[in-house]
């Protein structure tokens, strides 16, 4: 995690608490007029901008544009993207529209539109991102908004409650519409945007998109034969050390070690505080903090990472900008410091690395290296650990996002003179909910062709958030976090989640830990249904908004399914589940959190159950024997 979360644009999902939408959760493929809009807004676009205006990065994709007629609907044409060839970055080609009229800061906006296409690649849906940002550096984001297109030729409606983030005078913000997502063909029609200022309220349209969009009755076919990976269970990191604190444990990370499982720490390694002069190392207030709490996690008996961000400015040769590069001269002096920080923990606090990593290599926070550099580093610090009696290897990567770590990491698993030192794919989520599908799971492939297991070392949705007030208390927060849990999970089979962060970072809990944030509610129900040795098993849902990741074990009889709701209300039938089994049914919205549903439900003879799926919310099932948090 960068130094005060801030996070370079094509990774922001700078969302406001409770005011924006979870990754294609305002959606319905009704047909009709768009006249059931509030009839008081005004229109920040120029009429028929969608039609008119010019997209860029045709050339990146081997992309074309064109106009087609639309019957059946309120409008009458439509843009038609197609892309020819997949690209590294969503924006490669995208469509950007400026705003025409000005729009005050806190001002509340509907975003409306249809689309529809489909994947080039097998019987895949289409993808495309909507967007509203300031038109310049630092591209500051009010709406991030993924769209999933719906099977067939059907139409699906897109509306985006959005407050604005700043005041932006005409041209000062634009509407984007991202189309880079692989080979596919797509259509947008009859996209607006209505500011109605400060006569509406978020939750007032928020509960007008809901009601368009209800689930309904939805299937899910679990095939428990089907196994995918065995789940390690739920981390945490532990970084305050990092950013300047002499304690070990705040208030936040005491109540979490003592209310979670806690199966893993990724605990930072402040080398700039341990190592301030070149040779001398010191076990001192922020240094001594993080051994502390290698220290503490040691007598849990909880497996550790130790991860860098900063280096002293000795070492890094004096630059002064971010990211730096590490000197090739100076990669036996850190590996040493490194090293020596290791072995102080071992010898004198009694704690164990298992694994270490530069934070974010690939972006460089605040080390950057190629990949041909990382492995140059590795190939001499796995034999100098080892002649110091570490046991300690590197995570593989440990990369900013998801979808860089492909690229970042297959050079280091081709290296065969660094696979001794090399242990889990490491990869950070921040990118989610907006990521290609195909490059998540490339991650679960990479991670079976080499047979390394695969963690997510920093599990989040949003890398600026921080930049709202009070994001956490948010329900939208939650409902965002357990999307990108599910979706990390069932695409890149990782094994193990590192929540950003354990501390007063990205908070569970309040800085006190006398209020309990709805996210922490959730986290707890999904680490109770989501037990380490269950497996991952695969499931079929009939609609495409409804996610959901199934379990079986970790004992025989066992199974559990969690479905993450993020339209309007529904219910959900479970098939292909043990016969007979009794369950018990959890669910968290915005008005309560981890709520016991109160009917007591039991698998029938054919091996189906239904339950309630309230609108936008989170419902975990456990069946069998019953495991519980802690």
């Amino acid at each position: 995690m960068l130094t005060l979360r801030v996070r370079r644009s094509r990774l922001s999902r700078a969302l406001l608490p409770g005011l924006l939408l979870t990754t294609n959760c305002i959606l319905t493929s009704l047909a009709g007029a768009q006249n059931d809009l509030p009839p008081d807004g005004k229109p920040i676009l120029a009429p028929d901008a969608l039609l008119h205006t010019a997209i860029s990065g045709l050339e990146r994709t081997r992309a074309t544009s064109s106009i087609v007629p639309v019957t059946g609907q309120a409008f009458a044409q439509a843009l038609r993207v197609v892309i020819a060839e997949k690209a590294d970055q969503s924006n490669a080609t995208q469509l950007t529209i400026r705003n025409a009229a000005p729009i005050e800061k806190g001002d509340v906006m509907l975003a409306s539109f249809w689309a529809r296409g489909a994947s080039a690649v097998g019987n895949r849906p289409g993808q495309l991102e909507f967007m509203f940002e300031k038109a310049t550096d630092p591209w500051t984001k009010s709406a991030t908004q993924g769209v999933i297109t719906p099977g067939g030729n059907r139409w699906k409606r897109v509306l985006i409650p959005i407050t604005a983030a700043e005041a932006y005078v005409p041209g000062e913000a634009m509407a984007s519409l991202r189309f880079a997502f692989g080979a596919q063909t797509v259509e947008v029609g009859g996209l607006s945007l209505v500011n109605y200022g400060k006569t509406k309220t978020p939750e007032e349209l928020l509960s007008l998109a809901i009601t368009a969009n209800p689930l309904g009755a939805a299937t899910v076919s679990v095939n428990m034969r089907e196994v995918r990976q065995t789940l390690r269970g739920f981390g945490g990191n532990f970084a305050q050390p990092r950013y300047g604190a002499t304690a070990p444990m705040d208030a936040v990370g005491q109540y979490n070690l003592d209310n979670l499982r806690v199966v893993h720490a990724r605990i930072a390694i402040p080398l700039n505080y341990w190592t301030p002069e070149r040779g001398v190392y010191k076990d001192e207030a922020q240094a001594h903090a993080a051994l502390l709490q290698m220290q503490m996690m040691a007598q849990r008996k909880i497996p550790i990472t130790g991860s860098v961000w900063e280096g002293p400015m000795w070492m890094l040769g004096g630059e002064a900008e971010k990211p730096r590069t590490l000197p090739r001269e100076r990669y036996e002096e850190c590996i040493e410091a490194i090293a020596q920080f290791l072995v102080t923990a071992r010898d004198k606090y009694g704690a164990h690395a298992d694994y270490f990593s530069f934070n974010e290599p690939d972006y460089g926070v605040n080390f950057k290296f190629t990949p041909v550099q990382l492995a140059d580093f590795i190939r001499l610090a796995g034999p100098r650990f080892a002649a110091l009696g570490l046991k300690t290897k590197f995570l593989t990567a440990d990369t900013a996002n998801g979808s860089n770590f492909p690229d970042y990491a297959r050079p280091l698993l081709q290296d065969k003179s660094i696979a001794p030192y090399l242990g889990p794919l490491a990869f950070h989520s921040w990118d989610a909910l907006s990521a290609l599908e195909s490059k998540y799971l490339e991650i679960a492939a990479l991670g079976q062709q080499y047979n390394k297991p695969v963690w997510c070392t920093e599990a989040g949705h949003d890398a600026q958030l921080w930049q709202q007030p009070n994001p956490w208390r948010s329900w939208e927060n939650a409902l965002r976090t357990a999307l990108a849990y599910e979706r990390t999970l069932r695409l890149t089979r990782t094994e193990q989640m590192d929540y950003w962060t354990y501390q007063d970072n990205y908070a569970l809990v309040s800085k006190d830990a006398k209020e309990i944030f709805p996210v922490w509610h959730v986290m707890r129900q999904m680490e109770s249904a989501l037990p380490p040795r269950s497996r991952v098993v695969a499931n079929t849902p009939s609609h495409d908004d409804l996610k959901v990741l199934t379990t079986s074990g970790p004992r025989a009889g066992q199974f559990s399914a969690l479905l993450v709701n993020p339209i309007g209300s529904g219910q959900a039938t479970l098939s292909g589940l043990p016969r007979g089994v009794a369950i018990s049914v959890l669910e968290s919205t915005k008005e309560a959190q981890a709520r016991l549903q109160a009917k007591v439900l039991r698998v029938d003879a054919a091996g189906r159950v239904t339950v309630t799926l309230p609108a936008r919310s989170v419902v975990t099932i456990i069946g069998g024997a019953s495991a519980s948090a802690k």
